[in-house]
């Protein structure tokens, strides 16, 4: 399952269609403070995060994410994030790969490119 968490709905809706089209199952979350928990099932392959989010921002949970790496029983250490963001200055970029990112993506999005990076990054964690 993918889990594509934005607090934008129309974002929500185009991605989730996008990867539903593509053969993903795909659960949608507006909230990062809802997300954590979805974020401990082990049908989770892939996150696409916004960083401007309400309740926990996608900064938070990428700090969490590379914290939980440190330590296996609180999160899964492989879970890939993909962040998607309008703020795609090249500090941002970096300092979101620094924080664990598998990529970033420039708001707004390519469907066409969102598809492929999607694949780029699920075929990674499976090699």
């Amino acid at each position: 399952m993918i889990v594509v968490a934005d607090n934008d709905e129309g974002m929500r809706l185009v991605l989730a269609h996008a990867l539903t089209r593509d053969g993903y199952a795909v659960e949608t979350i507006s909230d990062g403070q809802l997300l954590w928990p979805t974020l401990q099932e082990p049908t989770v392959q892939l996150v696409i995060l916004d960083l401007r989010m309400p309740g926990m921002n996608g900064w938070e949970v990428l700090r969490r994410l590379k914290d939980s790496r440190q330590h296996p029983e609180v999160a899964r250490p492989a879970l890939p994030v993909i962040v998607i963001s309008a703020q795609s200055d090249p500090e941002t970029r970096r300092f979101a790969v620094r924080l664990g990112a598998a990529e970033f993506m420039a708001k707004p999005i390519d469907l066409k490119d969102f598809g492929r990076v999607v694949r780029k990054v699920l075929r990674d964690v499976a090699a």
